[in-house]
């Protein structure tokens, strides 16, 4: 169970900016996804394999990014590194898969990760458009990602007082995020809250001003009730492969 908890992590909750709608750079935009988590013996020659894949002709045509995550923290879990696929929207995801169903380049890519990576699971992701990405953070080399896996039995409810104390929060040099969980979710975990910043020291610096915040005590009182918090996680991005202009 924890297993597939940190494979969530890898969900690309940065791609909230690299998608972000062109008339509001504000708002988080509603990416989908699948999720691998790995583990994986040989990270050099694993990140060597995407790149080849997603610079072929397959990869070039892909509507979408991947993103390769480094685990910094996930318990107990096996993981050592997660890849999320993201699209801007479902009807892209359909074509990927479609394309990779009659790829040669994904083939091979399968061939040369055979042995130095292991896929443990997999799981899938959409957006809710709810949150901030005011820093316009992204995904990229460096950027740290704290993901807050959640456990919701009023969605209407939350997502309601969760924008509300969003928006009378100070999120600093962090961009902030909420997605949800639709297929290959842990337990009873429906929804995952992404604070990312340029560091793990940004994040947690993030998380502790938060502690302080009155408008985020006020949303902890309100959602005490309906909201159970299944596990803390920490990544760090390697590289981003792909057509970022979704």
């Amino acid at each position: 169970m924890k297993t597939l908890i940190s494979i969530l992590a890898s969900m690309a909750l940065a791609l909230g900016a690299t998608f972000a709608h062109a008339d509001d750079h504000a708002a988080p935009s509603a990416p989908v996804g699948m999720v691998y988590g790995l583990d994986v013996s040989d990270p050099q020659a694993f990140a060597a394999a995407m790149g080849k894949y997603w610079s072929s002709e397959t990869g070039k045509k892909l509507p979408g990014i991947a993103i390769l995550r480094q685990v910094v923290a996930a318990g107990e879990s096996p993981i050592s590194h997660t890849v999320a696929v993201v699209h801007p929207h479902y009807d892209a995801m359909d074509g990927a898969l479609a394309m990779n169903a009659v790829s040669e380049d994904w083939a091979a890519f399968l061939s040369e990760v055979n042995g130095v990576a292991e896929v443990v699971s997999s799981s899938m992701f959409e957006g809710t458009g709810l949150g901030s990405v005011d820093n316009q953070l992204g995904a990229g080399p460096g950027i740290a990602t704290l993901y807050i896996f959640i456990s919701v039995s009023d969605p209407a409810k939350y997502a309601k007082s969760w924008q509300r104390m969003m928006d009378a929060t100070d999120t600093s040099e962090t961009d902030t995020m909420l997605f949800s969980v639709t297929a290959g979710g842990v337990g009873d975990t429906t929804h995952v809250v992404a604070v990312t910043g340029k560091s793990v020291g940004a994040v947690m610096a993030q998380m502790n001003a938060n502690r302080a915040d009155k408008a985020f005590q006020k949303f902890i009182k309100e959602v005490s009730d309906i909201r159970t918090i299944e596990q803390n996680i920490v990544t760090v991005d390697m590289a981003v492969f792909g057509n970022m202009g979704g």
